[in-house]
């Protein structure tokens, strides 16, 4: 990707879950694991957000409505909400999908603790060609300690 392309992400990809200010607290909230009725209510938060993000000019939310709907994606085309595979993917919802389930992993949630980095590291190799794209997976490996350092200064580069 051009620098241009990455300054695009970083700023897009911050939006990807815009579309659960649609979703009821209960379920947002939830201590607990979600019913498939809650989880149904879960997924529509990427339709919802690339629909609060749709009809603009500007290439930084195009590419936020893109990434609202496609980071649920997974590689074998088992995600949603489309069921895309490969590189059927649009590339920044590759990308943020990895971002989003690393960040997920290694934070607390009000439904579990942190895991320990290494074992989310280990668990995004392990969905290497199932969830996530095996070449970003090969690049992830080479680059989590940066991120994991960004993650825990907060420094965005």
């Amino acid at each position: 990707m051009s620098d241009h392309e990455c300054d695009v992400l970083l700023n897009s990809s911050p939006m990807h879950d815009i579309g659960k200010i649609g979703i009821p607290d209960r379920i947002l909230l939830k201590p607990g694991k979600l019913d498939d009725e809650e989880f149904e209510i879960m997924k529509t938060h990427t339709t919802i957000g690339a629909e609060l993000l749709s009809g603009s000019k500007s290439e930084l939310m195009q590419v936020a409505e893109v990434i609202a709907l496609s980071h649920h994606e997974k590689w074998d085309g088992s995600g949603y909400p489309a069921g895309l595979r490969g590189e059927d993917i649009p590339l920044a919802g590759r990308i943020c999908a990895l971002c989003d389930v690393f960040d997920a992993l290694t934070s607390d949630r009000p439904y579990k603790m942190a895991w320990p980095v290494e074992k989310a590291v280990a668990h995004i190799q392990q969905q290497s060609g199932k969830h996530f794209d095996p070449r970003l997976v090969e690049a992830f490996a080479t680059i989590w300690p940066r991120m994991w350092g960004m993650k825990n200064t907060n420094v965005a580069r």
